[in-house]
């Protein structure tokens, strides 16, 4: 198999969505959730912390919307743009914590963060690595 160019990476679709019901908000209700860039979840998880000397710690102000970022950051329309802007994510903080507590799980399971990364990642652990390597 070749290796593949920055032009084929960048072209390929990698990333997974589900659309979820949301039946607080309707009857047959649905959203669309989409799995978070690595730009969007870098942008979140910079804003939840703060660098104190050597030692970063939890930033309060950001851990208060962490999840209205997650949901806000993963909630797209049928043509896969997010429905809400940065700006905008303030709006979510007047929704059900139960249901944004549950939409944030799903982009976190979608994402690989959080518990999921952990379960991935057990899920992975029998692959053998391939290529080569060198030991010096």
């Amino acid at each position: 198999m070749a290796l593949l160019t920055r032009d084929q990476i960048n072209s390929a679709v990698d990333r997974k969505w589900e659309d979820v019901p949301v039946p607080e908000w309707g009857e047959g209700a649905q959203v669309r959730l989409m799995e978070l860039t690595a730009a969007d979840r870098g942008y979140i998880e910079a804003g939840s912390v703060v660098a104190q000397g050597q030692a970063p710690q939890l930033k309060v102000e950001s851990l208060k919307v962490y999840r209205q970022k997650i949901v806000a950051f993963g909630l797209v329309d049928e043509k896969f743009e997010r429905l809400y802007s940065n700006k905008e994510i303030g709006e979510l903080d007047k929704k059900s914590g139960q249901v944004i507590e549950r939409l944030a799980a799903k982009v976190q399971e979608l994402s690989g963060m959080g518990r999921f990364a952990v379960k991935e990642a057990e899920g992975n652990s029998d692959a053998a690595p391939s290529g080569s390597s060198a030991s010096g």
